[in-house]
């Protein structure tokens, strides 16, 4: 989706620090970024397990594996970083943040398990965050397969709740500092962050 906002500094960097991971983990750069100093022995390591990187992943509404660019995916997903650990049996799902950590992060981790875990059904996940600036890995997170169907029950909950919906009412705060939307990036909305 296209907005109103103009290329902004810390989306660029994003972006290049991905690019960049994604380049080291599949072999073009011999050597970690030095913007990956602070987390570059978790980065080694997963070069060393033979990690995919940006791994684009879709499942249908039967939540049954399908091509990403098919025209009956319901829900996709890029993967950072996936791997297979044959000895523990489980798949790992990370996810490369700079800035801040937000809560938010979390919740994605578990979206992408249901989307993964069409690709890979039967498996043991271990999601794990990684905040480059912070220089944080967070402990995996582990996700038994039993647990794969609620999460999916939860995430075709918002989707279809987002899908119904008709009255999008604004819900001004801090956030709207980051809106295409605001007024400030020359969208439609009226709110500039501030709370009335």
């Amino acid at each position: 989706m296209a907005g109103f906002r103009p290329e902004s500094p810390s989306a660029n960097r994003g972006s290049d620090l991905h690019d960049k991971a994604d380049r080291y983990l599949k072999g073009e750069l011999n050597m970690y970024p030095p913007e990956f100093q602070r987390v570059s022995t978790h980065l080694m390591s997963l070069k060393a397990k033979h990690a995919l990187s940006e791994q684009k992943l879709a499942a249908n509404v039967e939540w049954a594996p399908c091509d990403y660019d098919a025209p009956d995916a319901y829900f996709r997903a890029i993967i950072d970083v996936l791997y297979v650990d044959e000895v523990d049996k489980y798949i790992g799902v990370e996810d490369h943040k700079s800035g801040q950590i937000y809560p938010e992060h979390t919740v994605q981790m578990s979206d992408y398990v249901a989307v993964v875990a069409a690709h890979y059904p039967g498996y043991q996940f271990r999601t794990r965050l990684i905040y480059i600036d912070q220089g944080l890995v967070t402990k995996p997170k582990v996700v038994e397969a039993v647990m794969v169907k609620p999460i999916r029950i939860m995430l075709d909950g918002r989707i279809k709740n987002a899908e119904d919906d008709t009255i999008w009412p604004t819900k001004p705060g801090d956030h709207c500092k980051w809106c295409d939307y605001s007024i400030k990036y020359g969208g439609p909305c009226p709110f500039t962050g501030k709370r009335n």
